[in-house]
């Protein structure tokens, strides 16, 4: 049986703008132990799929119970924190995209700010996860062309996907607290800068027991915690991106001190900076990484580990 084209179908890219593969992920559960630590790209997107297992996702502010079918967005500009269920375990494809301008939206984001980003793959679950594992295989194998053939399957997996958005919901507006998200937008815009709650404070005239209230209840963080996590996901990104050592990291996300910097990323990712680079190294992988192995058989709650006041340093 023959399947037409249709003549007048309807283009979801912008004309002559199409949607740029910048690498493809596939993370088994060793792989996935170490939290990747609230991380924000400007200039791209990342889509992940879910094969086996459980995840614990914050995106934009909000946590998410994550499991196995799942896609999860995150478009460009938002911060997110990943971390495997450390009962279930988790194994993912993920990939980052560059150049997307759908109609309507802002470059490099696949949902609206302020829809759910957290897609249940349904009955496309086959189909998406075909098309992620030939995305990474072409990737993978290096051949002639593997990159031609990524960026159109990317296109059919982004169209796909939209499928799936178009039934999602939007967030509930009256569950947003304007005041929380004047409080993150501040500390996002100033979290490798010297921060301290009486600083923050001051800059928004509310007491500091309130704005931790406030801030905890709408992000699940307190505002000390959410600052150093945001540094070292910064840090983790760094590490894998850049030849910067240690010591220029730690300055350049705001820890002057490069002991204390050291002693902080060890006990939130589970090894030092310098352990955490040389893992990645030793593996082959190129900036597009990701994640780290540990030889810590047990990674839980590595966030509540951390003994720290909610009024002292970050």
């Amino acid at each position: 049986m023959q399947c037409f084209v249709r003549k007048n179908s309807t283009r979801i890219f912008e004309a002559d703008k199409l949607p740029q593969l910048l690498y493809a992920c596939k993370a088994e559960d060793d792989l996935t132990r170490l939290p990747c630590v609230m991380q924000m790209h400007e200039d791209r997107l990342e889509i992940l799929f879910i094969r086996h297992g459980r995840g614990i996702h914050t995106i934009g502010g909000r946590q998410y119970q994550t499991r196995e079918g799942d896609i999860l967005i995150f478009n460009s500009g938002v911060i997110h924190d990943e971390r495997a269920n450390p009962q279930t375990g988790m194994s993912v494809y993920n990939c980052a995209v560059t150049n997307l301008k759908l109609r309507g939206m802002r470059e490099n984001c696949l949902i609206l700010d302020g829809a759910n980003p957290v897609l249940h793959s349904g009955a496309m679950r086959k189909d998406i996860e075909n098309l992620f594992s030939l995305i990474y295989s072409q990737l993978y194998a290096r051949h002639e062309g593997a990159e031609e053939i990524g960026n159109h399957l990317l296109c059919a997996l982004i169209t796909l996907i939209l499928k799936q958005v178009n039934g999602a919901g939007t967030l509930a507006a009256e569950d947003e607290d304007m005041l929380g998200i004047t409080i993150k937008k501040y500390i996002d815009e100033h979290c490798f800068e010297e921060l301290t709650l009486e600083s923050i404070s001051k800059a928004l005239h509310i007491s500091p027991s309130y704005l931790c209230n406030v801030f905890k209840k709408n992000t699940g963080y307190a505002p000390i915690q959410y600052i150093m996590c945001r540094r070292i996901g910064k840090a983790q990104a760094l590490l894998l991106g850049t030849n910067y050592n240690a010591t220029t990291i730690a300055a350049m996300v705001g820890y002057d001190n490069s002991n204390y910097f050291n002693t902080l990323f060890t006990k939130i990712v589970g090894m030092t900076p310098i352990k955490y680079r040389k893992c990645w190294v030793d593996r082959g992988y190129t900036e597009g990484a990701r994640r780290g192995t540990s030889s810590t058989s047990d990674k839980r709650n590595l966030f509540n580990s951390y003994r720290y006041d909610d009024f002292g340093r970050v």
